[in-house]
């Protein structure tokens, strides 16, 4: 058990308290508790110097405060002290035996005790002593809750109503009109952004309309279930015949006048951040969140905007502006000179001024290239205006998130703790070393990039940047919120001022800002998120949280914490002894709608909309709950190629059951081996296990793109000089933040209360979840987390958890033994496909055309698909076209490369991304030719089916008992970027086309009810239970199946197919509903 951290705080009622002899005793407490074996004269001994340390108080107040019938007689009364005990730590029950010693020990003799308890999300209460003696405080927290409800209700503003009562005065819900979509290739970014603002600001007095714009500015009036979608091509062929359409782009805007109090757009790019959107708003006087339309366009064109920074005095990137294919070469080739770049070799970026961030940004070398780049950008169709600016060499990347938390017309910009974004080369000294933040590297969790926050820069740098950014964002006339993004240059850095740029600000560092994103990313794990978590960690400041929470404050205070909420000052203990800080900050909520309230009051009308905040505290690691809520813990991560995948899937099966009251979910990293032994896991041994380590994650930490950047999170938060650092500067954001909100009576506060990371080994946190009773929802793809093994560890302590038993689990992940394992069902219309299994170690050993022709003469196929054995569904999946192929794909094991660029076999393909480590066998199959299915992009969406054989590729989910297990609707998958579905379109938000179900003019009724039919029968076969994906191949005429492989913990990311599946359901399962669902199905498990 962790030692304990009991302090007193002798605080008067003015606040001020004998902070040196806490520090002295606390101090002598620690210094005891390191000592002493025996925890319970530790504790003695710190009871002893608490009761002391009331003694010399007594001894030191007034005269007057003398014994109990001194004190009557002369209108004199008993010292009074609070005792304070409980918190959200683990070890609150501990606290509550502690303040039971202390009380036994100091009540009567000249003082008299008040109690009051702090419960797990730091809610206080005054309580009786008789409640002290209760065992655990989970005997009194559902009577405390009731009392603090009852509270509340009689105490609540006459104006905060229920949505009925609010009618009946004439008050309705502020009725808020999303717009996603547009003609920007960042338009399935979009919707991942639009599903993220509609799950968070949807209910507690606002009501949400959806409305979509497709790439040809035709509007729609969408339902909520639609931004469920993977990509806007998977309803964009149906919005003609399905949603309300509008005739005109001023039809829309004459719907929302009436429809609508005020628009959130959230389309990225072009129309959505260039102006368009917003004069269209403006033209019909209807409100709307951020920037006005004349400020979005200065600043969104890059050309235009880095002429208005220079007027403002702020350095700029020095560029040069193409304007159509007409390109003056003896023009662009002076300014190579002046900018003493070579004209043959000098690199630049060449990138749209009118884009995405991410858009169509490429490297160029010397002015030929340059050229040849910038129009092939404006041939195809991206911008007519094209930049190529001077590519920064020796600077450091980074973006900020701007908040406005002024009122009115008054803008008041806070800058929040800004990210450094830290591109990986992995050392091959190619192409990748001139790589840039790219469409894929921003919107697919991989380690080709991380993200640090706060940045790595010095002290006086990152200050620099937030009053340069917060100027900026006045300077350009930007409302609401913006994220800006820029580069801190090094001394040796080949960027500098031009003379007529000023250096106001920048003190030993330069600042240069790149790009202004007007209406940025807000997936689950968006910058604007991440930095809204992280306001401020410190430790707490005792005098300043009694003098809040308890106005009434008796004279003197005995406060009695366990590890997490500690409260003596200076005292810095050990991850295994305790925790000194706490981070609060803003849940996704709240920090949407408080750009929601800065926008809506510009608007006088609009005020007395009273809509609040659901101010959950969250974020919380202690497990300690009352007796009707059930414990989660939800895992990922591990180190499988598919990690990345798992933590998207973790995070947003986390943060959508976080939503029901009666849910304690706790987010647990399974950090990777300290072996670092293969993703697939043939031999494990005891040791292995026991090496793996789970970390229980506070909120902010969970916002990590990646598992490394997780991992790196929490080692920092239990680095005492790193978490100095870091305290220092959220102390000045929160500062900043507090003198434009503490003004605002709609601000409720923040509702982010970090605790630190809790390590556990994997054995440990399992017996963990036993005593907690919790149920393990599993998102660990591969390895131990699909193969059976944490099944099996889980079942030994009696843990329910999510998905197949284990003898199933084992199954499905070696797809051989799936094979064999279905091969007799072929008379029922199920069919598997041939294979060849190889051992990797002899293929490489072995002459690559021999191979080849053996597997020609054994498959009897010219043309292979070839796969790991064990592992992701996506991981080292490709198609093979000749020996020359093999050859390639086997040198990159050799090389241990970590992904195949995209088109380097001789088949057009997408990026391939291989194991982490050599996979010990090779599976070789034919490959499999399909129907190409085509959703058209031309002026009318519509399907266009190719070819005669009559076989397509579906995914579905299946879900239920096991023996009763139901097959949900299909999703026909259209492959993008080649033959094989790669990672992005799986898993990456806005990619990968899915059409569920499969349109009735490709599979009809009957085919689709036989192949549902077949797909429950593998189900049963494999003994699948709680839900399971199926991938397959089938014969849109018969019905018949055949299978590739069956996923026992499939993708749960927002954009997953499984999501789309279940609102194709009659009900539609909403995510929260159908995560619910699978939570059941767990411990009802057969």
């Amino acid at each position: 058990m962790a030692s304990m951290a009991i302090g007193v705080s002798l605080s008067m009622s003015n606040g001020i308290g004998r902070r040196d002899d806490v520090a002295r005793l606390s101090a002598k407490a620690l210094k005891l508790n390191q000592k002493k074996n025996s925890q319970s004269e530790s504790r003695n001994m710190i009871l002893g110097m608490n009761r002391r340390l009331a003694s010399r108080a007594k001894r030191t107040v007034s005269k007057s405060v003398l014994v109990d019938g001194e004190r009557e007689e002369k209108g004199q009364t008993n010292l009074r002290v609070g005792l304070i005990c409980g918190g959200p730590s683990a070890e609150r029950g501990i606290s509550l035996n502690s303040a039971r010693s202390v009380l036994d020990h100091i009540q009567g003799n000249g003082i008299s005790v008040s109690c009051y308890y702090i419960d797990a999300h730091l809610k206080s209460f005054a309580i009786s002593s008789a409640q002290l003696y209760s065992n655990t405080p989970a005997d009194f927290d559902f009577k405390l809750e009731r009392r603090l409800a009852s509270r509340a209700k009689r105490t609540v503003s006459k104006s905060v109503l229920v949505d009925g009562e609010r009618e009946e005065k004439g008050q309705t819900n502020l009725r808020v009109g999303l717009i996603c979509g547009g003609p920007s290739a960042e338009r399935g970014i979009s919707l991942n952004s639009a599903r993220s603002v509609l799950d968070h600001i949807q209910g507690n007095g606002i009501s949400v309309s959806c409305y979509y714009i497709d790439a040809h500015l035709k509007s729609f009036a969408i339902s909520s279930a639609q931004l469920y979608s993977n990509t806007p091509a998977d309803f964009d062929f149906k919005l003609e015949s399905l949603a309300q359409g509008f005739s005109s782009l001023s039809d829309l805007a004459e719907h929302l006048v009436s429809a609508v109090d005020i628009v959130f757009p959230v389309i990225h790019g072009r129309f959505g951040e260039d102006g368009g959107i917003q004069e269209l708003l403006e033209s019909h006087n209807i409100p709307f969140v951020g920037t006005g339309s004349s400020e979005c366009r200065r600043a969104f064109d890059k050309y235009e905007a880095s002429l208005e920074l220079k007027e403002h005095g702020f350095m700029s990137v020095p560029n040069y502006l193409v304007q159509g294919i007409g390109v003056d070469e003896s023009e662009i080739a002076q300014w190579f000179t002046d900018n003493r770049l070579d004209l043959d070799v000098g690199k630049v970026v060449v990138k749209p001024a009118r884009a995405g961030s991410s858009i169509g940004v490429k490297v160029a070398f010397g002015v030929n290239d340059s050229i040849k780049k910038a129009v092939e950008l404006i041939l195809e169709g991206i911008d007519d205006r094209i930049v190529v600016e001077v590519f920064i060499e020796n600077g450091h990347e980074f973006t900020a998130i701007v908040l406005d938390v002024g009122s009115g017309s008054d803008s008041r910009p806070v800058v929040l703790l800004p990210s450094e974004v830290q591109l990986q080369f992995h050392g091959s000294g190619g192409p990748e070393e001139d790589a840039i933040f790219d469409y894929r590297r921003k919107y697919l969790p991989t380690q080709q990039v991380t993200y640090h926050t706060p940045p790595r820069f010095p002290i006086h740098v990152i200050k620099s940047i937030r009053e340069e950014a917060s100027l900026l964002f006045q300077k350009l006339g930007l409302r609401d919120f913006a994220r800006i993004d820029g580069w801190y240059l090094a001394p040796t850095s080949n960027i500098s001022p031009a003379p007529n740029e000023t250096s106001r600000g920048r003190m030993s560092a330069d600042i240069i800002f790149t790009d202004i994103n007007l209406i940025s990313g807000m997936e689950q794990n968006s910058f604007l998120f991440q930095q809204a978590s992280k306001v401020i960690k410190d430790r707490c400041n005792i005098d300043d949280y009694v003098n809040e929470m308890l106005p009434t404050v008796p004279y003197y205070c005995l406060l009695i914490f366990c590890e997490t909420f500690v409260i003596v000052p200076y005292f810095f203990p050990t991850p295994k002894s305790g925790y000194s800080s706490i981070q609060v900050g803003f849940s996704h909520s709240n920090i949407l709608r408080t750009i929601l309230h800065r926008a809506s009051s510009r608007l006088p009308h609009l005020t007395w909309h009273n809509y609040e905040s659901n101010h959950l505290l969250r974020g919380s690691t202690t497990l300690e709950t009352s007796g009707d809520v059930q414990k989660v813990f939800v895992m990922f991560g591990g180190d499988t190629s598919e990690r990345q995948v798992s933590v998207m899937s973790g995070t947003n099966v986390w943060m959508n059951l976080q939503r029901f009251a009666d849910l304690k979910v706790t987010p647990c990293l399974l950090s990777p081996s300290l072996s670092n032994s293969s993703s697939e896991f043939p031999d494990k041994t005891e040791s292995d296990l026991d090496n793996r380590e789970v970390w229980l994650l506070p909120y902010s930490v969970v916002l990590r793109h990646t598992a490394e950047e997780i991992l790196a999170e929490c080692l920092e938060a239990i680095e005492p000089d790193r978490a100095r650092f870091t305290s220092r500067l959220q102390k000045q954001v929160m500062e900043d933040l507090m003198d434009g909100l503490k003004n605002q009576s709609w601000f409720g506060g923040f509702d982010i209360i970090d605790e630190l990371p809790i390590k556990y080994s994997l054995r440990e946190w399992i017996k963990l979840a036993s005593e907690a009773q919790a149920t393990v929802f599993i998102a660990v793809h591969g390895g131990i987390g699909e193969d059976g093994t944490l099944q099996a560890l889980l079942e030994d302590e009696g843990v329910a958890y999510t998905g197949p038993g284990v003898r199933a689990s084992r199954t499905c992940m070696d797809k051989i033994i799936t094979s064999q394992a279905l091969s007799h069902l072929s008379e029922f219309g199920v069919h598997t496909i041939s294979k060849d299994v190889k051992r990797t170690e002899d293929i490489m050993h072995e002459t690559i055309s021999n191979i080849w022709d053996e597997l020609i003469t054994k498959l009897r196929c010219l043309t292979f698909c070839v796969k790991p054995a064990r592992d992701g569904c996506s991981t080292g999946v490709a198609r093979l076209c000749s020996s020359e192929d093999l050859t390639v794909y086997v040198q990159a094991l050799k090389d241990c490369l970590p992904r195949i660029p995209p088109n380097t076999l001789s088949k057009t393909h997408g990026m391939i991304e291989m194991p982490n480590t050599t996979p010990e066998y090779l599976i070789f199959e034919p490959f499999v030719e399909t129907d190409e299915i085509v959703v058209s992009s031309k002026a009318k969406q519509k399907l266009s089916w190719k070819g005669t054989r009559r076989w397509v590729e579906i995914t579905v989910g299946v879900i239920g008992k096991r023996g009763s297990m139901r097959s949900l609707n299909p999703s026909l998958t259209v492959k993008e970027s080649g033959d094989i579905l790669s990672l992005e379109e799986k898993f990456q938000g806005g990619t990968g086309i899915n059409l569920t179900p499969p349109p009735p003019t490709i599979m009809s009724k009957d085919a689709l009810e036989r192949c549902k039919q077949g797909i429950e029968l593998i189900a049963e076969t494999l003994g699948l239970e709680g839900f399971s994906r199926i991938d397959a191949f089938v014969h849109v005429e018969t019905g018949e199946v055949l299978v590739i492989e069956v996923n026992t913990v499939p993708g749960m990311t927002p954009s997953t197919v499984l999501i789309q599946q279940a609102l194709a359901e009659q009900p539609p399962m909403y995510p929260p509903q159908f995560f619910r669902k699978l939570l059941h199905l767990a411990t009802q498990r057969v």
